[in-house]
């Protein structure tokens, strides 16, 4: 004798609570992606911003180490009444008329090392203008155009560039020093920004 047994499916209540459990589980699964997504990119944002701040003023730091510095450096110290004297006190402090006050530096070195001031192209320094660092170029001053821009605001906004030079002595050795402070925030999110601060010993600088 075969045996019979009813067979049925799903009830219509139990595919309702089914299909609600899915999608509370796809709710919270998309929650967790986007809110991923939200901090990689605010990361990435993050590093760009240090990766453009830190390049600036590791740029800026690497040319004042070399202010004053001329290749006939062993005549300064050995006869320094008969040595060139073209790049000292090359080292000035200012500003453009429309920025904040020592938001500029201007230098001069040796950098085709022949002993002698070839003028504009020895003439080197760093400037705010525009929410930008600049470059100096073709011996400009602090007030003058023509200058480089070497940040874009597009990417990141420069909001103080400032110089502070001072006298540090330790014994007999008085060194010439200067504090370089750099504050940006990231053009597309304001709420990221970041302030450097590095000090540079000027090595060659005159008393």
């Amino acid at each position: 004798m075969q045996l019979i047994r009813n067979q049925r499916g799903i009830s219509l209540l139990e595919m309702l609570i089914t299909l609600a459990l899915g999608l509370v589980l796809l709710a919270a699964l998309t929650s967790v992606f986007t809110n991923t997504l939200g901090v990689n990119s605010r990361s990435l944002k993050a590093s760009q911003l240090q990766e453009e701040t830190l390049a600036t003023l590791g740029l800026i730091v690497g040319d004042l180490r070399r202010s004053g510095y001329t290749a006939d450096f062993v005549t300064q110290v050995v006869d320094p009444t008969n040595a060139n004297q073209d790049f000292r006190n090359s080292l000035v402090v200012g500003e453009h008329p429309d920025e904040v006050v020592n938001s500029c530096i201007l230098f001069a070195y040796d950098a085709d090392q022949n002993g002698v001031n070839s003028g504009s192209t020895e003439a080197f320094g760093y400037r705010l203008r525009n929410q930008q660092v600049q470059r100096r170029q073709g011996g400009a001053l602090c007030g003058d155009n023509g200058w480089q821009g070497l940040t874009s605001a597009d990417v990141i906004v420069v909001d103080a560039l400032q110089f502070t030079v001072t006298e540090v002595v330790t014994g007999t050795i008085t060194e010439q020093q200067v504090q370089v402070r750099l504050q940006a925030h990231l053009q597309q999110d304001p709420t990221l920004s970041r302030e450097l601060t590095q000090h540079v010993v000027l090595r060659n600088a005159d008393f």
